[in-house]
């Protein structure tokens, strides 16, 4: 037998209808029209995360299906990292040429405009294969009716709380571990991805349940900032490496500027 509907005004109802938004809300922002598309499948992929925060939070009091559902969400999501990257290529260079001295905006100028025509061909590629997202906007649409599926009224505050405070323990963790290993990447990228999650968690709650939300360090809220500006150039010096859209005489200008700013976001965090 499914699970009986969830009880109006719990906290699984609100923590459903809050998750069933998010994907309705993804749907509408991969049918955007032309150029809006490039951030809307930004903005898709942040609602898809907010999504996964709010079953991570009902975790298995949700029931059996939920492991299935949530990687679901997680590959439609890496489906679009491709075209989400190549738009952040084009958004991080925008940032360096309006901070740009006289003698790198000519070298920036070039780079942004191959940067827009990358991220435009993959883009029309992806719509090529999957028009108007159809494919995408259809699985989202069995998602939300997977969702309606889970034990919501299993979702007590004491199953929220401790699901809280686990990542919290998961985020101490990843920030202790890139301090004994500032060197390795993968470090880097364990502690922003939980740390994103536990600020999703966060903004969640206080929407929903303000009684359970912890207010989160003002440390924190600083090492989000400061790990998105490493991610982006990060990604940008990837973007200098094998099958960049940059010749190698923009290469050469491109990867200094990438490796300092890389360098002074995560200076910021690991002095």
């Amino acid at each position: 037998m499914p699970p009986a509907k969830p009880r109006a005004d719990s906290l699984g109802k609100r923590l459903a209808d809050f998750a069933d938004a998010q994907l309705a809300q993804a749907a509408q922002c991969l049918s955007l029209p032309d150029q809006d598309r490039h951030e809307g499948i930004h903005e898709a992929r942040k609602c898809l995360r907010r999504t996964r925060s709010a079953l991570a939070l009902g975790g298995n009091a949700l029931g059996p299906h939920t492991a299935r559902l949530d990687r679901d969400l997680q590959r439609l999501c890496r489906g679009l990292s491709r075209l989400r990257d190549a738009h952040a290529v084009v958004e991080t260079l925008e940032r360096l040429l309006a901070e740009a001295a006289p003698a790198a905006i000519p070298h920036l100028q070039s780079a942004l405009a191959l940067a827009h025509a990358q991220r435009d061909t993959q883009l029309a590629q992806a719509l090529s294969s999957d028009p108007q997202f159809r494919r995408r906007c259809q699985r989202l649409q069995r998602a939300r009716q997977q969702l309606a599926q889970l034990d919501w009224n299993g979702v007590e505050d004491d199953v929220v709380t401790r699901a809280f405070r686990r990542s919290e323990r998961r985020v101490r963790k990843a920030g202790k571990r890139v301090d004994r290993h500032p060197e390795r990447p993968l470090a880097w990228h364990a502690y922003r991805r939980r740390l994103r999650r536990l600020r999703q968690q966060q903004h969640l709650l206080n929407q929903v349940e303000p009684a359970l939300c912890q207010p989160l360090e003002k440390e924190i809220k600083q090492h989000a900032v400061a790990l998105g500006q490493a991610q982006d150039y990060a990604l940008l010096l990837r973007r200098c490496g094998r099958r960049s859209p940059f010749p190698q005489a923009l290469r050469n200008v491109l990867r200094p500027i990438a490796r300092q700013r890389l360098r002074q976001a995560r200076a910021a965090l690991h002095p």
